[in-house]
This record gives structure tokens, C-alpha cells and sequence, in this order.
């Protein structure tokens, strides 16, 4: 009897990582863990769901202390057969961000063609990958028309677009402006590859799994300040369209199966109740809906205030050809999200 395909998967201590990894190892697949260091590792394995994996090798480990070194990824991808990269900078990190992208994305291209077992190479990647640098200011022509309720002046942006790559910001640009310049860098990057001459010959697809602001619970966390480290910190700025971390966890898994996601290289675009999206201001009034004991009991400060920024995308495809049903609803991402949050120590 033949072992499951070995899933490379990459940044698998993080925030949506680990859950990918449980998700991987849930649809009967085996798993070897990309990580920096040993304590992530230690991490890992405290992980409630991934117990059960733990006594039958189905997940292993490999420690790959700097991933923009040209090759990084290719002694950990020996025997693999699929690998979902979702390491990657936060939002808060320093430093040139387009290069520590590319360079990540870089060596898993390079991996994918040193090892000749592989089939698919998955980037977790964001919408961010395809919104106009611009549109990331709320007095954007086309952000006011949808936000004053004339969306159909505006053309929905789909997996498909594409944006022009921006000219390096300083290291002391604001945090976001520098991340979403780096998602649209290596976009670019991915798409010049996966359109060249070159990946038609290769033996590997690419899948580009692109979602907006991620919410959800974390299952690894011990406190609320660990709890906000990974896209969690969102429901404390303004931000864009949403989605629910079990539908990125669902559509990456599927889009493993090459004969139901055929293709040499595809784009999904992951974002709930498009075109517009969710109402954010309404998360105050779910919280209290779906969680009356806990404001009851006052674990739930209301405090602040959440600005939103409208853009309008066009993610059915997604529902229809990858996940087979719509997206969770913005009602359920709070719920779940802060659910989590509350009962975590300080």
C-alpha cells in the first residue's frame, strides 16, 4: 500500500499555516512542516488537532532558517509532491518587503523545478494582489462611488486582473502601504512565471489562492497579544473586504486536487459578500447578538471605531468552480473570530 502525497507546506506556525497543515493532514494527506526555528516546531506539536497525526509520521518537519536564500526550499521539498507556500512578512514587519516576498516566492518556484515529484505549487496569496495601489486610499474616485451606493460605475476587480508593480517605497512608509506594494510585486512575479514558455514545459501547475482580510480563530494562541499577531489585528483597523479562515483552509486543500482544479495556472479570489462586501460597522451589533454572555459579562470592550474602505470584487467564480457553496458569512467571521479572543488570558 502506497503512503498519501507528501504536502510541502511553508510559514506553518503562523496564523493560517498551522491551520492549512491540520486542514492538509484532515483530507488524508501527509505533511512536512516548514519552519525558521526549533521552537516553532515545539509550537506545533501542542496543537490540539494535530495530536491524532502525531504516532503514524503523517507530519514532519523541516527548518529552514532563512527562506530568501536562492534554493532554500529544495533539500526540505525532496519527495514532496505538492507544496502550499503561505510563509510570509506580516503587515508590521521592517524592511524591504518586495524583496523578502520575492526572494520566498523565488525559492519555491525553484524548489518546484528541482524536484521532479511535483505536481502543483499553491501560493497563499491576498487581494492585495490585484487592487490598484491607489484604491488602498478611502478618497479614491472609484472607493467613493461604492461606498455612495454606485457600485456599478465601477468595474469589479477578479482573479484576473492584473496591476502594474509601484516603485519601491522607503522603509519608513506607512506599514501598509509598503505590504500592499509587496502582495502587488510579487504577483507579478508569480504571473510572469506562470504565463512564461518556461512553466508551460514544467512539470508542476501553480495556484494562486488569493484572499481578502483573513478572521478566524487561532487555535495555537495562549493570549489576546498573540491572538492579534497574525490578520486577527484587522478588527482593530480599517480594512477592506473579509473572509473566513475555513474557507481559505477549504479552497487550498481542494485546489490540491489537480483533476477537479485542472489547469497550468490558476487565479481564485476569496472574499465574502461580494461585490461590495460585508458592512463592517455591524460587527459591533453581531458581537452582541451572537455573544450575549460574554458582553454581558464584559469581556467585550466596545470601544473604538472601525472605518471601512470599499472596493468591489468579483469572487463567484471561486464559490462556484473551487469551494461548490458560498462564502461563510461576515456575521459568522466575527462570531468566531472574537468567540476565540474573549476567552484567552490577557
Amino acid at each position: 500500500m502506497s503512503s498519501p502525497p507528501l504536502v510541502l507546506i511553508t510559514g506553518a506556525n503562523g496564523f493560517v499555516g498551522y491551520v492549512v497543515l491540520v486542514g492538509t493532514l484532515k483530507a488524508g494527506y501527509h505533511v512536512r512542516a516548514v519552519v525558521r526555528r526549533q521552537d516553532a516546531i515545539n509550537v506545533i506539536l501542542k496543537g490540539p488537532s494535530v495530536q491524532e497525526y502525531l504516532h503514524n509520521r503523517a507530519l514532519t518537519f523541516a527548518i529552514v532558517p532563512d527562506n530568501t536564500k536562492p534554493g532554500s526550499y529544495c533539500e526540505a521539498a525532496k519527495d514532496c509532491v505538492y507544496i502550499i507556500h503561505v510563509a510570509s512578512p506580516l503587515v508590521t514587519q521592517a524592511g524591504d518587503l518586495v524583496s523578502q516576498l520575492n526572494a520566498g516566492n523565488k525559492a519555491t518556484l525553484e524548489a518546484a523545478e528541482a524536484t521532479p515529484s511535483f505536481k502543483r505549487v499553491i501560493f497563499a496569496a491576498s487581494t492585495a494582489n490585484i487592487r490598484p495601489f491607489e484604491r488602498i486610499f478611502q478618497e479614491h474616485p472609484a472607493n467613493q462611488a461604492v461606498i455612495l451606493g454606485r457600485d456599478d460605475e465601477v468595474p469589479a476587480l477578479t482573479a484576473k486582473t492584473k496591476v502594474l508593480t509601484q516603485p519601491l517605497l522607503s522603509d519608513d512608509a506607512p506599514p501598509f502601504h509598503r505590504y500592499v506594494n509587496s502582495k502587488i510585486a510579487v504577483a507579478n512575479l508569480v504571473h510572469e512565471y506562470g504565463t512564461s514558455p518556461r512553466s508551460e514545459s514544467a512539470h508542476f501547475s501553480i495556484v494562486n489562492i488569493m484572499p481578502g482580510w483573513i478572521l478566524g480563530p487561532e487555535e495555537l494562541a495562549q493570549s489576546k497579544q498573540e491572538a492579534m499577531k497574525g490578520s486577527n489585528l484587522i478588527l482593530g483597523w480599517p480594512f477592506f473586504e473579509t473572509v473566513h479562515l475555513d474557507d481559505v483552509v477549504e479552497s487550498i486543500v481542494k485546489a490540491l486536487d489537480i483533476d477537479k482544479v485542472p489547469g497550468r495556472y490558476r487565479n481564485f479570489l476569496l472574499c465574502s459578500h461580494t461585490p461590495t462586501g460585508p458592512v463592517l460597522m455591524d460587527a459591533a451589533d453581531i458581537v452582541r447578538k451572537e455573544l450575549p454572555q460574554e458582553v454581558a459579562d464584559g469581556k467585550i470592550p466596545f470601544v473604538g471605531k472601525l472605518g471601512t474602505i470599499k472596493n468591489k470584487f468579483d469572487a463567484t467564480p471561486t464559490e462556484r468552480d473551487l469551494l461548490g457553496h458560498s462564502f461563510r458569512s461576515f456575521d459568522q467571521q466575527v462570531k468566531d473570530t472574537v468567540k476565540c479572543y474573549v476567552h484567552l488570558k490577557d
